[in-house]
């Protein structure tokens, strides 16, 4: 089993600079203690994660590390055009020889396409068309694409990856998913998957012809030798972490001004992506020896490849503490 960190880019103390120096310091120290993987988020008009330009911050990150692959999880995918899309991810790839990973989703709140001038009821059907075009420039010589979004011409784009990227796509549609897993994309699950669905989710991959699948589960995750100091530091870290997300409109007029004159049903859909209850019934918390449980047991229910660690701490030293404890007090004995 591989191990990755989730990174949302959190600003705790209300001081950007910070937030994202200590977000990229993190996935730094993750490398240093040989995780696999980090996957780091895309947000927007949120004040409290700090994650909009994502590729850039996945430049970053892989520039400042050695050994640990930097994925997107996940790139709004309507929102990008495909050449300049496949450019940007061949390039990564050239830089951080072969490091990049590759996922993307349709989109959590339609207020960004809202703003961006979209109807996000065709969200669905954008990403899945992009992604097969982003896929067809990355690996072909040239493209030509008749589509109901994009029509491309004998394209050929410069440079081309060394070698397959993966991509993973980060959904809960059943149609998605067939599809996806038709096209041999890989799966990026939610830190409010449930085990039910996770589980029906790997069995839509298996039986719409899916090899080598690559199954990323996030689970929300707090380490201490106290198992009662894990369970209150979890609590809170929840609590803030669904408040902040719920509440982030209150600090942005963006989301007042734009939902005012929409009909989409944004806060309903928020409260759900991040609904606290579903977190707390998933995450996994407590000693060393409780986690190692915990995880024995979802790897009993769910067949994933990679555990994706979303940190429920607000200090970064905290942080690092429960990566530390991880590698050396959980990990061994998966």
């Amino acid at each position: 089993m591989k191990s990755s960190i989730f990174e949302l880019v959190e600003n705790w103390t209300n001081n950007e600079v910070t937030a994202v120096s200590d977000a990229i310091e993190l996935i730094e120290y993750a490398d240093k203690l040989g995780f696999d993987e980090a996957w780091i988020g895309e947000h927007h008009f949120n004040s409290f994660t700090l994650c909009p330009a994502i590729l850039t911050l996945i430049g970053y990150a892989l520039a400042r590390t050695k050994q640990i692959k930097v994925g997107s999880a996940a790139i709004l995918l309507p929102h990008y055009h495909p050449i300049q899309l496949s450019e940007e991810i061949a390039t990564l790839d050239l830089l951080s020889s072969g490091r990049f990973l590759f996922g993307f989703a349709r989109g959590a709140f339609p207020i960004f396409d809202i703003s961006m001038g979209n109807n996000p009821n065709n969200n669905r059907k954008i990403m899945l068309e992009n992604a097969k075009v982003v896929h067809d420039l990355l690996f072909k010589e040239q493209v030509t694409h008749e589509g109901e979004f994009f029509d491309l011409n004998n394209i050929s784009i410069r440079p081309h990856p060394r070698g397959l990227i993966p991509f993973y796509v980060a959904s809960n549609h059943e149609e998605t998913l067939k599809i996806s897993a038709q096209r041999g994309y890989n799966f990026l699950g939610a830190l409010t998957l449930e085990a039910k669905r996770a589980k029906e989710i790997y069995d839509i991959f298996a039986q719409n012809g899916a090899k080598d699948l690559e199954y990323v589960l996030t689970r929300a995750i707090y380490i201490d030798e106290n198992r009662s100091v894990a369970e209150e530091k979890a609590q809170i870290g929840v609590d803030i972490f669904t408040q902040c997300m719920l509440r982030a409109n209150e600090s942005n007029p963006t989301f007042d001004a734009i939902m005012k004159a929409s009909d989409y049903s944004y806060e309903e859909f928020r409260a759900e992506f991040f609904n606290k209850n579903k977190i707390l019934k998933c995450m996994i918390v407590g000693t060393p020896k409780d986690c190692v449980e915990q995880i024995l047991e979802l790897r009993k229910q769910i067949e994933f490849n990679t555990l994706s660690l979303k940190l429920l701490s607000s200090k970064l030293e905290d942080s690092k503490n429960i990566l530390k404890l991880y590698k050396e007090r959980v990990l061994p004995y998966l």
